[in-house]
């Protein structure tokens, strides 16, 4: 069961394989030439750090966050008109490319990047943005004169404190030469002040080194400055193509599961099941033998045909359908005209009558009639005659078929009221007569939907195959003919599903794919040996052939 429901969820796919494959093809062409047809564009970028807090071996985690936050401005003011213009007017161009400044989610880093078709213009609009947000900042306008003079300072001090390392050695000299007490009390004071001094200069010092890293805050540094890119940034064609087929033929899928959720034909044994809730009790093959075609009697024309052997699957199903209720009277009848509903009420009743049963076959359509074409009979007579003229006409009614045991009632001479006289109790008594001449008799009724007179009839009937033609029957119009027999509390037996074609949109008339297609060509091989020209004694030149196809 599982298996099945899988591959019913699968069927869209094999039907519509040329939609999802022409979509992937068209999705995949139209990605490469596009691709083709525009330019190269090559990316050129940098990277920047705000602050210096990286450099720092114990960071503040508040200068942490506000080096984020500077970030972050930075990439605003980057995008400012003001900064587009000074770019401009440093660069003598008259427009820019398409560029980025992005600050990189918790961390000090700014991303500048610039695509362009031309490499070289890309590098000189990102460094030209790089200079602009260097000269932004306050390092950018004043850390080459501090540094200047902290360098300058520093040095001063250098030299001050090594003169004064000097002179404190040569005094410490002149110390151990000193011989009085005096001269040696002045140089050991001179020594100290000495000391004092350098203690004092090396301060100074390290205030100045201090002083370098204060606004490091709000500092740019390059870290991996714009260079001239050589490889294109358009990504791989053959790639791009393969994911734009890719996305092509899932909108292909797609688009088929939904076309074939608004189709409402049914085509498939599943449609008959999930819009009916009705068994299939067989699927009815387009007839290939022509000379069957012309007539529709396939059980006639050629018993070998697939065709033959689907009615008698059918004839089969229809004993199993009714094996709690026998069935003496069988109504088939169809939602709509031109389903094939009297090709199969008169193959069903041939079907029977080659298995020795007694069959008439009764042609209730009493606005389009069409048995007595099907078999070549005069129409003169017919249940018209029998209702109106009285019972023990009925026999005089019944016309010989070339098929043994098979009898045939037209319909007669059309009346102004079919319902009035279908729903008669002459009608009623005329089945009984009918049933009490045969062992089956088979209805051909009008459609469903568009008379009464079928509903009339389901009521008497022991069961009632309605007829369904594969990718023509509607939804709506299965639906209403099920749902008006049911009212009249009918017997439905099943449907036979007809004019299934095994190119029909993919699915095969089988019940399992095609399996049925199989089983119909084994059964006609291990039958084809078995079977004379003349099984069951039955001509295969039937009287009064008629061109043209009857549907009924």
């Amino acid at each position: 069961m599982a298996t099945s429901e899988f591959w019913k969820y699968l069927r869209p796919l094999k039907r519509w394989w040329w939609l999802i494959v022409l979509a992937g093809m068209v999705a995949g062409v139209s990605s490469m030439a596009y691709g083709l047809s525009r330019p190269l564009l090559y990316r050129s970028t940098a990277t920047l750090m705000i602050g210096s807090a990286i450099q720092d071996p114990n960071p503040d985690n508040t200068q942490f966050f506000l080096a984020q936050a500077l970030a972050r401005t930075y990439a605003d003011i980057a995008r400012r008109d003001s900064v587009r213009g000074a770019v401009m007017q440093a660069l003598e161009m008259d427009w820019l490319p398409s560029y980025s400044v992005t600050a990189r989610t918790d961390s000090q880093l700014l991303e500048v990047a610039v695509v362009d078709v031309d490499p070289d213009r890309a590098q000189a609009v990102a460094a030209e943005l790089v200079n602009q947000l260097f000269r932004l900042s306050p390092a950018g306008r004043e850390s080459n004169q501090r540094e200047f003079f902290v360098q300058e300072q520093l040095q001063k001090l250098e030299t001050t404190i090594l003169d004064t390392e000097e002179e404190i050695v040569r005094r410490g000299e002149e110390l151990a030469q000193a011989l009085s007490a005096r001269d040696i009390r002045d140089i050991e004071d001179d020594i100290r002040a000495l000391e004092n001094k350098i203690t004092s200069l090396q301060a100074n010092y390290a205030a100045l080194l201090s002083n370098t890293g204060r606004g490091a805050i709000n500092t740019v540094n390059v870290i991996d400055p714009p260079v001239v890119p050589t490889q294109p940034v358009s990504g791989d064609l053959w790639v791009t193509a393969a994911l734009a087929a890719l996305i092509g033929a899932l909108l292909g899928t797609a688009a088929a599961y939904l076309l074939e959720f608004i189709d409402d034909r049914i085509k498939t044994v599943e449609n008959v099941h999930d819009m009916t809730d009705l068994p299939t009790l067989g699927t009815i093959p387009a007839i290939a033998n022509v000379a069957a075609k012309q007539r529709g009697l396939v059980m006639i024309a050629d018993q070998q045909d697939i065709s033959a052997e689907a009615f008698r699957v059918l004839r089969t199903n229809l004993l199993f359908a009714s094996v709690d209720h026998p069935l003496h009277v069988l109504q088939i009848a169809s939602p709509s005209p031109n389903e094939g509903k009297s090709l199969v009420a008169s193959n069903v009743a041939t079907a029977f009558a080659q298995t020795g049963k007694r069959v008439v076959l009764v042609d209730a359509d009493l606005r389009r009639p069409s048995v007595h074409r099907l078999f070549g009979l005069v129409n003169n007579v017919g249940v018209t005659s029998a209702l109106v003229g009285g019972l023990e006409t009925v026999e005089s009614t019944l016309q010989k078929t070339t098929v043994p045991n098979l009898l045939v009632m037209t319909s007669g001479p059309l009346p102004p009221n079919p319902s009035e006289l279908l729903s008669s109790q002459r009608m009623q008594e005329l089945l009984a007569r009918l049933k009490g001449l045969c062992d089956l008799v088979v209805l051909d009724s009008p459609p469903v939907t568009l008379v009464s007179d079928t509903a009339v009839l389901a009521g008497s009937v022991d069961g009632v195959l309605l007829v369904f033609r594969a990718v023509e029957t509607r939804r709506d119009a299965a639906r209403n003919a099920v749902r008006a027999l049911q009212q009249v509390h009918a017997h439905l037996l099943g449907v036979a599903l007809n004019f299934v074609s095994g190119d029909s949109h993919g699915y095969f008339y089988s019940y399992n794919s095609d399996y049925g297609n199989r089983y119909y060509r084994t059964a006609y091989m291990r039958n084809k040996g078995q079977r004379s020209g003349n099984e069951d004694g039955v001509s295969r030149q039937p009287s009064g052939a008629v061109s043209g196809e009857v549907q009924g």
